[in-house]
This record gives C-alpha cells, structure tokens and sequence, in this order.
C-alpha cells in the first residue's frame, strides 16, 4: 500500500513539475492545434461559371418579381385615387345636400359617401404594403446583383483564361 501511495505521489510530481517547466508537453487545444492526430485541410472554393449564372439569374428572378411588386402597387394607388377622387364628390354633394334638409336618401348619400371614405383608406393601406413590398424585394434584387458581381469578379481571378 506504501508503495502504491508512493508511486502515485511521484507520478503526480513528475507530471506536475514536467507541466511546470516544459508546457509544450501537455496537450494543447487552440485555432491551430488539435490533440487528435488528424490532419488540417482547407477547402478552397473557386467561383465557376455556373455558380455566376446562377446568381444573375437569381438577381433577374428578383428584378422580375420587384417590377411585378411594384407594378401591382401602383394598379392599388391608381384604383385608390379613383376612390378618393369619387369619395371627394360624393361627400361634396353630401354635404351640400344636408345643409338644406335632412332626409332618409339624403342620408343614404352620405352612408355612400362616408362607406367610400372607408374603401379609400383600405385601398391606401393596401396600395402602401405593395409598395413597402416592392421596395423589400427590390432591396433583395440589389443585393443580389452585388453578390453576382462579385462573384463574377471573383470568377475572373479564379480562372483568368476567361476573362
């Protein structure tokens, strides 16, 4: 037993001043090193033709939809500025029709009135959302345009026979 607690004692003090005095023997663990015996590798990727047409045809997907986006948004404001241009004229009449007398029909004119005023800012919030839709996509489409172009510039240094 004296001599296992013995052995024990002197393997923790051999490894303790080991450690101490040269720490290059202790396993280490950074960016750099690793305590397996595997080897490092870096992949390397180069920017081929392929990967550059399929990024422009991914920006000119994006384009299409944010012309279609903003197309759609301004057929929501014109069709919102006709409503307000008719909401305009009904509250006129309306108004003007109630300052002489008060009846049921004319009433039901300004209900109409009051209903298109309603329509009119439904449509403005509609013709809004089209467009903050049209401007994301827009956003995504300059995007990737830029990723397209560099990814061309980048093709050109990876093959310069293409260039």
């Amino acid at each position: 037993m004296k001599t296992t607690l013995l052995l024990i004692y002197s393997a923790i003090y051999y490894a303790a001043s080991v450690a101490s005095f040269c720490p290059s023997f202790l396993p280490q663990r950074n960016s750099f090193t690793t305590t397996s015996l595997q080897p490092i590798t870096t992949a390397l990727k180069v920017v081929t033709e392929e990967d550059v047409i399929a990024l422009v045809e991914k920006a000119e997907d994006l384009w299409a939809k944010a012309y279609e986006a903003r197309q759609a948004a301004n057929k929501l404001s014109e069709k919102a500025e006709a409503i307000g241009l008719d909401a305009e004229v009904s509250t006129s009449d309306a108004t003007e029709a109630l300052k002489q007398s008060i009846s049921v029909e004319k009433v039901a004119d300004a209900t109409t009135a009051q209903n298109l005023s309603l329509d009119l800012g439904y449509q403005l919030e509609e013709a809004l959302k089209a467009q903050d839709e049209a401007d994301e996509i827009e956003l995504r489409a300059e995007k990737a345009l830029a990723a397209s172009e560099a990814a061309l510039e980048q093709h050109l240094i990876d093959f310069p026979e293409n260039a």
